[in-house]
């Protein structure tokens, strides 16, 4: 079931993590971002049952001890309402250049997390184009979170294939028709 993922439990995910892999600095992508890169009054938004995260210098530093201890069905998971998933590099693989330079950066005393920016997060969740990643985008652009007019703007600036770009608009046409 999901809840409401808020900078703090954002913090509680990463030092955990961090306790597991030895790691500092991390990367976290998904809907549960939006606890931190939303403004303010759509924080709200950041309704997930997991946190999508990974070590960024080694992403499989304590893999397994931390899915046990950490992802779904965990002691975390029963403990907090929330898991983490332990994902990694590849699910940016075709994400824009750049994306690191339009993300934000947040601190947790010594620790770091490189947070998806709003309008990368649209863009993967188009390109992803799951039933899930469509009904996110409709709630983002109804609640003004990005416009479609952005996204569009942003896909056609941004993505890295002709084909990739007209697949995209396609989807985002879809999307606002309905």
């Amino acid at each position: 079931m999901a809840i409401r993922i808020t900078r703090r439990l954002l913090e509680t995910a990463t030092r955990q993590l961090a306790r597991l892999t030895g790691e500092r600095e991390f990367v976290a992508v998904g809907r549960s971002t939006l606890a931190i890169t939303a403004p303010p009054r759509l924080r709200g938004m950041a309704v997930s049952d997991d946190v999508d995260m990974w070590p960024r210098a080694h992403e499989d530093a304590a893999l397994d001890e931390s899915n046990a201890a950490l992802g779904e069905g965990s002691p975390f998971h029963e403990k907090h309402g929330f898991y983490v998933e332990r994902i990694g590099s590849w699910t940016l693989l075709t994400q824009p250049p750049g994306w690191e330079e339009r993300a934000s950066r947040i601190q947790f005393g010594s620790l770091s997390v490189l947070v998806l920016g709003l309008l990368d997060l649209a863009y993967n969740k188009l390109e992803a184009s799951r039933p899930k990643d469509n009904e996110f985008l409709r709630e983002a652009f109804a609640a003004g979170l990005v416009t479609p007019t952005e996204l569009r703007d942003f896909v056609e600036q941004h993505a890295l294939t002709p084909d990739l770009r007209q697949q995209m608009i396609q989807s985002l046409t879809r999307l606002t028709e309905h």
